[in-house]
């Protein structure tokens, strides 16, 4: 089972038999602007419903009251709010811990009260009422970050706590790493909701059927072509559509205000529209996308172009007995090594630093803890 992220029992008061799913509510308002709030603790199927409401939503902000839950549902509700665009806020004498303030860390804007309560710690397993730090799910809250595009700071700060402590965010905190934050004022019962700065206009975050927010507008996008290229991960819903030409899934994603990156498939003819993009992997048969600056793409490793068949993909693994084993590696340095050296048909890297390299390309598995490359001829 996934590792669990929430508060450690010291910090609860209550104790239940049933974990309920998360109260997830959407407002729209004017401006084509949304509230979305999610109060409770985050359990299997609250990625998904927040998900299928987010869908409706052109920009939003998302209030967050939670305690937590569920590791990988707190960073499935980050991406989705990371490719929306969306904001996100923890209003006055809130909370929003743990996985839940994983998700928090994925607004574009980031807003807390002095009375906000945003809290972090490890990832934990729990085994007959035992806390023991997860180091593969802390692999996972790692990358989710990087993801981001946050800091190393930042993730340390957000996983480094001990599962039996909170690490409680403040502004020097957020200075001091490296964390942008909007810090309101707080609200004293006589004053009025504090205002909050965003895109020209003011928000308040007391009450969210009172904010007002103006999007910002588009600019003209920029398209950079990336040829025998993957760019992983931020799928839009419903991917992948069956089209013929890569100008075909370019026009697709030209057509969907939410796209600002896609690969195309051109083995399959198949296309996956993206919500965003960060990294660029080496795979032949494929041809991405992007739209904004080309320094926002991270080339992994060396960009071997047409004349290499080399696929390298995330969250798989080729099974078999490696020929040989590097600690403290690179995902880059790994794959280099395995294209320069001439008995090597795939190899795996593990986010422990770990690098095998095998002289077999199949079978393969699924593995969220592992990237694996290999030969196609």
């Amino acid at each position: 089972m996934f590792a669990r992220l929430a508060l450690a029992t010291s910090f609860l008061c209550l104790s239940f038999s049933t974990v309920l799913p998360a109260d997830i509510q959407i407002a729209p308002l004017k401006d084509d602007v949304s509230i979305i709030s999610i109060t409770g603790e985050f359990t299997d199927g609250d990625d998904t419903r927040f998900k299928n409401l987010a869908i409706s939503a052109d920009s939003a902000v998302v209030f967050f009251d939670s305690i937590g839950g569920l590791a990988e549902v707190g960073m499935e509700i980050g991406r989705t709010i990371a490719i929306k665009g969306f904001s996100t806020a923890v209003a006055n004498n809130q909370m929003c811990a743990s996985s839940c303030g994983l998700a928090w860390l994925a607004g574009r804007h980031r807003f807390i009260t002095p009375t906000s309560k945003v809290g972090f710690h490890a990832v934990f397993t729990e085994t007959s009422g035992q806390q023991d730090v997860s180091s593969a799910g802390n692999a996972l809250v790692g990358s989710y970050l990087q993801q981001l595009n946050l800091n190393p700071n930042i993730i340390v700060y957000a996983t480094d706590t001990s599962p039996t402590s909170m690490q409680w965010l403040t502004a020097a905190d957020a200075k001091r790493i490296g964390l942008d934050i909007d810090l309101l004022d707080g609200d004293e019962p006589s004053k009025q909701p504090a205002p909050i700065p965003f895109g020209g206009e003011t928000a308040k975050l007391e009450a969210p059927t009172e904010i007002t927010v103006t999007p910002n507008p588009p600019s003209a996008p920029t398209w950079h072509l990336f040829e025998h290229t993957d760019l992983p991960g931020y799928d839009l819903p419903g991917m992948p559509l069956k089209l013929f030409t890569v100008e075909d899934c370019k026009m697709e994603c030209d057509g969907n205000d939410r796209c600002r990156a896609f690969t195309f498939n051109e083995v399959h003819h198949v296309c996956f529209l993206k919500g965003m993009a960060t990294e660029a992997l080496q795979f032949s048969g494929a041809v991405s996308g992007y739209k904004g600056l080309e320094t926002d793409i991270t080339r992994i490793g060396h960009d071997y172009g047409p004349g290499l068949d080399f696929r390298t993909s995330k969250d798989v693994e080729v099974l078999g007995k490696p020929f040989a084993k590097f600690a403290g590696s690179s995902l880059a340095a790994c794959q280099d090594q395995c294209v320069a050296t001439s008995s090597c048909q795939a190899f795996n890297f593990y986010r422990n630093g770990t690098c095998v390299m095998l002289s077999a390309r199949k079978p393969t598995r699924g593995n969220l803890l592992s990237v694996a490359g290999s030969r196609s001829n």
